[in-house]
């Protein structure tokens, strides 16, 4: 890996491996305090990368949505709900995979906000249709 930048806290703000076209970013340059951080992040995906930028949203999602159905096959998939954006998003994607073959878990564990578990049971089951297992672990 060759050096590409540097800024005053880090020796290696942007390196990478042109040959290999592996590249990293030692900061957040898509915050809006960093100076010129979207320009920067532009021209590292386009120029740098050579990503380009005709993809979509919903083409990612089915993209995603087909993999998913192809590495769980006709297998079970459990997936640790936690009620948050990220294990939300997964749960989603699966569940429109492969449908009844996810049981997704949420485990009450005493630290949630009042009532948290149940709000997001009752969102999860009511309004996506998606198989969870509501564990108290609260005690």
């Amino acid at each position: 890996f060759e050096v590409f930048g540097r800024s005053e806290g880090s020796p290696f703000a942007i390196f990478g491996d042109v040959e290999r076209k592996m590249y990293g970013i030692m900061f957040h340059p898509e915050v809006v305090h960093t100076p010129d951080g979207a320009r920067l992040l532009r021209n590292f995906v386009h120029n740098i990368a050579g990503i380009e930028g005709d993809w979509t949203m919903r083409a990612y999602r089915e993209h995603a949505v087909e993999a998913i159905r192809n590495q769980v096959g006709k297998g079970k998939v459990i997936c640790a709900l936690s009620g948050g954006v990220d294990s939300s998003v997964a749960a989603l994607l699966i569940h429109e995979a492969v449908g009844d073959q996810l049981t997704c878990i949420l485990v009450d564990h005493g630290l949630m906000r009042k009532n948290e578990a149940a709000s997001v049971v009752e969102m999860f089951r009511q309004h996506y249709n998606l198989p969870l297992i509501l564990v108290d672990a609260s005690d």
